[in-house]
């Protein structure tokens, strides 16, 4: 049994936002040296905390200080390398930093392919794809289109090869055009069942008990204060505790710090209960690991015991467990059949247990296996006064960033807003007094959720922007425009919105909200199974704060529009885009 080093303890360090949000890094103690790091890195080497640091260490140094340890590294003669893990490090930065672009260069030519085992990071895997150039290229003119709103012209154009086949994004086509309507078709069928009205607890009510939790708990870290970072015309934020160990395999570590938490709304107790609710969903995903055995693990303060399996797709598949197959994922780089995972229960809308890997459902989830994604990110992550809502809230915020990352930008969709409700027309108004100029894009999918783009561009050319998206229209627009990162009321003007874009009425955007969570859940469920994305959840409630938190995942839907050198563009995103030169 391979020696386990004794604990490290992180601190949860806040690095810059942008745009409202924050982004962290997981710094080991300042004593620790970069050899002593790289030493253990060789005891721990899936530790995604240590190599990141070990990896912003390395970036500091000189290429040619970089290249000479490359080179001590690697033996021609014997055609190895001395140390595989420090080599995949140094690789790693030569695909990071520009400035050591050529510090590998004396590796052999398959390098990328041997290496790729001794980093627990998607680097190496993904740039030894084939297609990563081309899928690259594609990405940086997403990015532009979707970030930066710059128009996309013809493929051929662009001098860029389809990354899909002509029939594959034909299919595709197909597809989106045949899934259109289910949803409303079965708001239709399910309204005419005069289903029960089951009134949503007040936002007020809901700040109470939650914030109560956190406080009884020793959740949160500071006062409540007032920013006004967005469009929202009430914006909270709060800080709280990040609080966790591991003891997972090789790994036994901690992580502490604070993290904040924002709140918007149309009203104090609204905005109040947002960050209150964000606070118990973050605190709910931030989780303890501990060992129950030689080689058995659990999350620890659940409400639902959370015991983790460690085992590999293949040898889930010769157990015949049901498991969710990992090409179902927006992963950056597909993932060994042979190499092992930890799994926890989730359930489908009829209470089927299917296996899920523990990474896609935490955050900072650092555990002794390979990463599957670049970043884990949020999406899916919802709390809610009743599991129900937690579960809708998930599946929303789903659709929503799928729809974000399959859109591409462009006129047709723009529109501007107005009410026939005095309060929300003259918030509209004011901005318009302040040189806010507000516009909106329609992204709705085939899903048929309504999902909208709100966005301002400043005078600089810099696109500020934000979505959102609920089975109620209205809603959706009024969360996208309460998100949006530009100062309120006291920011500078905005450039000249889209000229000539059409009107659209805010309550006349459609509206397929049932008169409870339950029924709407069972709406979006229904029409999701439909179409072949059955949606799983895990139930993350903490045991201490005891309110409903769920990880859904929804397999083949998109998590990020956050495109970067290592992103893959999706089909259907290639398919819309392709789609406005069909005849």
């Amino acid at each position: 049994m391979p020696v386990i080093p004794e604990g490290i303890a992180y601190a949860y360090t806040h690095e810059t936002t942008q745009a409202t949000t924050g982004y962290f890094s997981c710094q080991p103690p300042a004593s620790l040296t970069l050899p002593q790091a790289l030493a253990r890195l060789e005891a721990t080497p899936f530790d995604d905390f240590l190599r990141q640091h070990c990896l912003r260490q390395l970036s500091r140094r000189s290429p040619e200080e970089i290249k000479n340890l490359a080179d001590e590294l690697y033996d021609r003669e014997t055609d190895s390398f001395r140390r595989m893990g420090l080599a995949g490090l140094l690789l790693e930065c030569s695909l990071l930093v520009p400035e050591l672009a050529h510090c590998c260069d004396g590796f052999p030519e398959d390098a990328l392919q041997r290496l790729t085992l001794s980093s627990s990071l998607i680097y190496l895997r993904a740039a030894s794809r084939k297609d990563f150039g081309l899928m690259q290229a594609w990405s940086a003119h997403f990015a532009d289109n979707i970030a930066r709103h710059h128009m996309l012209p013809h493929w051929e154009e662009l001098e860029l090869e389809l990354p899909y086949s002509e029939e594959e994004l034909e299919v595709c086509r197909e597809g989106l055009r045949a899934r259109a309507g289910m949803l409303e078709r079965e708001h239709a069928r399910m309204q005419a069942e005069d289903l029960p009205r089951l009134e949503r607890r007040p936002a007020q009510e809901t700040y109470e008990q939650a914030v109560n939790a956190l406080l009884e708990n020793d959740v949160l870290a500071g006062q409540e204060m007032r920013h006004q970072a967005s469009l929202s015309p009430i914006a909270l934020l709060r800080s709280w505790k990040v609080d966790l160990a591991v003891d997972c395999g090789r790994m036994r570590h901690s992580l502490r710090g604070e993290a904040t938490a924002y709140g918007r709304g149309l009203s104090l107790a609204a905005a109040r209960a947002s960050y209150a609710m964000e606070i118990v969903e973050r605190a709910s995903s931030y989780v303890s690991v501990a060992r129950t055995g030689e080689h058995t693990f659990e999350v620890t303060n659940r409400r639902r015991p959370l015991p983790l399996i460690h085992a590999s797709c293949a040898k889930l598949r010769s157990q015949g467990k049901d498991f969710l197959p990992l090409s179902s994922l927006p992963l950056e780089t597909p993932f060994e059949d042979y190499v092992p995972l930890y799994w926890l229960e989730a359930r489908d809308p009829e209470g089927k247990t299917v296996l899920v890997p523990a990474q896609a459902v935490f955050l900072f989830c650092n555990l002794d296996e390979q990463s599957l994604f670049l970043a884990g990110g949020s999406t899916g992550l919802a709390s809610g006064n009743t599991e129900a809502e937690a579960r809708l809230a998930a599946l929303t915020e789903i659709v929503e960033r799928d729809a974000e990352a399959t859109t591409p930008f462009s006129r047709e969709g723009c529109f501007v807003l107005k009410s026939r409700d005095e309060r929300l027309q003259a918030l509209l108004d004011d901005y318009a007094a302040r040189g806010i100029q507000i516009q909106f894009q329609d992204i709705t999918t085939e899903l048929g959720v309504p999902v909208y783009r709100c966005f301002v561009m400043s005078r600089r050319g810099e696109v500020a922007q934000a979505t959102g998206a609920n089975l109620c229209g209205s809603r959706a627009a009024l969360a996208a425009l309460t998100e949006v990162p530009w100062p309120y009321p006291y920011g500078e003007p905005t450039g000249p919105a889209l000229g000539g874009l059409p009107v659209r009425w805010l309550e006349d955007l459609p509206d397929y909200s049932l008169p409870s969570a339950e029924a709407s859940c069972k709406l979006l469920e229904k029409t999701l199974c439909a179409q072949g994305r059955t949606p799983l959840y895990v139930d993350i409630s903490r045991k201490d704060l005891d309110m409903p938190v769920v990880r859904a995942l929804v397999p083949g839907l998109e998590l990020t529009a956050d495109f970067d050198r290592f992103s893959r563009p999706s089909l259907r995103l290639l398919a819309r885009y392709t789609a406005r030169w069909q005849k």
